[in-house]
């Protein structure tokens, strides 16, 4: 039973430069929280941590708010279609049942998200992922069954 959506028991599992990592062990969610120019660095350190949560069972349901993201750099998007998508991604992909994405605020906000959103549709078309304009919203959806 994942309870109503508006009480979160969401805690704080990693934070780098300025993005965040957090999860709700009740909900079995995670969410992800990126801001400004997000870098190889940051994204590989919050997925791979996101992805070990995954692996250990412990979250089947993913956020992910890019409202303040500015871009992904180029590293970063590579790193996410080439190393992520392609290998660790694969075994990840059937445990997860839903996964929620907020929009961007900028024009390039919205550029680069779209670009690793196409990404990974292409990759896992099957994937239940739907954008929101708003937390509130993407959450509500996400937990519903």
């Amino acid at each position: 039973m994942l309870g109503h959506a508006s009480v979160n028991y969401f805690e704080l599992v990693e934070e780098k430069n300025e993005s965040l990592l957090m999860l709700d062990p009740y909900k079995r969610t995670i969410k992800i929280y990126w801001n400004g120019t997000v870098d190889m660095e940051t994204v590989e350190t919050l997925l791979n941590k996101g992805a070990d949560l995954i692996e250990e069972d412990k979250v089947d349901r993913i956020l992910l708010n890019r409202e303040f993201l500015t871009e992904f750099t180029t590293e970063a998007r590579n790193w996410i279609k080439e190393d992520l998508l392609k290998t660790r991604g694969r075994k990840l992909v059937a445990k997860v049942f839903k996964v929620a994405t907020v929009k961007p605020n900028t024009t390039m906000g919205n550029l680069f998200s779209a670009l690793v959103s196409s990404s990974i549709k292409l990759v896992y078309p099957k994937l239940n992922m739907k954008q929101f304009s708003g937390e509130e919203e993407a959450t509500n959806w996400l937990l519903s069954e």
